[in-house]
């Protein structure tokens, strides 16, 4: 259409010479599908909210709903060290939870993993404490195949010391559930979680995962990818959003690493990522974590323009 007739088509409509067939009108239906999210202030249907998660209260800590938790990770090679790093963290006011990363104390007997976990506990004070045995595949040091890491768990929840523990995903679905089923006979919280440190998956990969997760009876969902673009980080966090708008009230915990993630690990109050890992000391776990003081500045600011 040239300009000239599409100004004069303009014109016409704005003098109201066109008749529309159909007139606007309110929709009858009770919900819609995932392609259409309409704002709905009145009435309440599943789908027309923004969804909220069913917080987690451990050591008077709220894990879901508000400012996401902050998570310092581990990276100590021998128990004293970890100790030493644990205590140091119990005493950042910033911090809501410790990862001890027991992986990266190299591939110890179960019971001297054990033994590690209970002398952290002690050490992180009022600090919530994640357990977490990461396998090479997923960015730790070492493989540990499944009989070992059902041997290091087992022995943390007999006679170690943890709030919650990470389990992968992609294990033999019969030891995760063991494990899971253990763990909460115990008290122990489970995240479940899996990694992509190459690519990140499509958003309806991101959400079958999460969604597995949930299944598999994890009391926090989380996923983690690699990031090459701004694109890559707009999945993640449309993934995110809609697993918290139809598919669960559970927390999560979700992020895009790299450069090109760094993002979603700031504005998860605004699309449904309940925590967030930050660095100490200029040792991170993973790349694109934030220095904590730094990642929880940026989080408090957001918070309170987000709750004015």
């Amino acid at each position: 259409m040239h300009r000239r007739q599409f100004l004069q088509s303009a014109a016409t409509i704005a003098a109201g010479t066109v008749a529309f067939t159909h007139e606007a009108a309110a929709s009858v239906v009770d919900a819609f599908g995932e392609k259409t999210r309409p704002v709905d202030t009145k009435n309440v249907v599943k789908g027309w909210g923004t969804g909220a998660a069913k917080p987690l209260t451990i050591k008077g800590r709220t894990i879901g709903g508000g400012r996401p938790g902050l998570i310092a990770p581990t990276t100590a090679k021998t128990t004293d060290a970890l100790v030493d790093t644990v205590k140091g963290f119990a005493k950042l006011e910033a911090l809501d939870m410790v990862e001890v990363r027991i992986d990266y104390l190299g591939k110890l007997a179960p019971s001297e993993m054990a033994a590690a976990t209970a002398k952290a506990y002690e050490a992180a004070g009022d600090k919530m404490v994640l357990v977490t045995l990461r396998n090479g595949t997923d960015g730790g040091p070492f493989i540990a195949d499944d009989d070992y890491y059902g041997k290091v768990y087992d022995a943390v929840l007999e006679n170690g010391r943890a709030d919650i523990i990470d389990i992968e995903l992609f294990r033999d679905a019969a030891m995760v559930k063991r494990l899971v089923e253990k763990a909460h006979a115990k008290g122990v919280k489970v995240i479940i979680s899996d990694h992509e440190f190459k690519f990140t998956p499509d958003e309806a990969e991101i959400m079958r995962r999460l969604m597995l997760e949930d299944q598999m009876g994890a009391d926090i969902l989380k996923i983690a990818v690699m990031a090459h673009s701004p694109e890559d980080a707009l999945t993640v966090m449309m993934a995110t959003a809609k697993m918290r708008h139809y598919h669960t009230e559970k927390p999560m915990l979700t992020m895009a690493m790299g450069a090109a993630g760094v993002l979603t690990r700031i504005t998860g109050e605004g699309f449904g990522s309940d925590l967030t890992f930050a660095s100490v000391g200029g040792k991170a776990s993973a790349p694109g974590q934030i220095p904590l003081e730094d990642c929880k500045t940026v989080l408090e600011t957001l918070h309170k323009a987000m709750n004015p």
